[in-house]
């Protein structure tokens, strides 16, 4: 959605909370949470591009004369009359606005790309972001911290989810716990004294 602002507003007609919209020409429209899978919003800047800058795409597009996919890095070859030519032939449609520069990028965002050269820059990273990272440089492969020992700690720590092999495995290692039962001394228990039932009768004599 090109140039519109959002802003929550509660319905009591139509039901539950809805979204409206508003374009640079002052239209609005409303949408329903459900909707909203369907669009996503993004906060308009202005950057420089000229020939020969690395160029990240944030958006899907499969239209017929343009495709794109999220993450991608391209270069660019020339501006030809505002729009973007790129060094593989394609040029960046004109409602098509979702893309930064690409000369840094995350860990996330750098797997299966492939460069000459990777600066690492980070002070904590788990061991198998920083493995993705650090394998995507061909030749060359530098480290920028500001915490070494941080660094060196972060790094002995896995991310990586236990599968349920392992989880068996380190459960028939554990030593069984051991269970005590504590038997209380037998009580000596005395028979019930009987109860005797006592019927009392009064004789009563007459004399003449």
């Amino acid at each position: 959605m090109e140039g519109c602002c959002a802003r929550h507003a509660p319905s009591f007609t139509d039901g539950p909370e809805t979204i409206v919209a508003r374009n640079v020409r002052g239209e609005e429209r409303t949408f329903t949470p459900t909707l909203t899978r369907s669009f996503s919003v993004h906060e308009r800047q202005s950057i420089e591009v000229a020939p020969g800058d690395r160029l990240m795409l944030t958006a899907n597009r499969r239209d017929a004369g343009f495709r794109a996919t999220n993450g991608e890095l391209v270069t660019v070859h020339a501006i030809d009359r505002g729009r973007i030519q790129l060094e593989d032939g394609r040029a960046l449609p004109a409602n098509y606005h979702q893309f930064d520069h690409g000369y840094t990028i995350t860990a996330h965002r750098s797997q299966g790309k492939t460069v000459d050269g990777v600066i690492l820059s980070t002070d904590a990273m788990k061991q198998e972001l920083f493995y993705v990272g650090a394998s995507r440089g061909r030749s060359e492969f530098a480290i920028v911290t500001s915490d070494r020992e941080q660094l060196r700690e972060s790094l002995g720590i896995s991310c990586a989810r236990p599968s349920a092999t392992e989880l068996a495995r380190e459960q028939a290692h554990l030593p069984q716990p051991e269970h005590r039962i504590q038997q209380a001394p037998a009580q000596q228990i005395e028979p019930p004294v009987p109860r005797h039932e006592i019927s009392i009768s009064q004789d009563i004599g007459l004399s003449l």
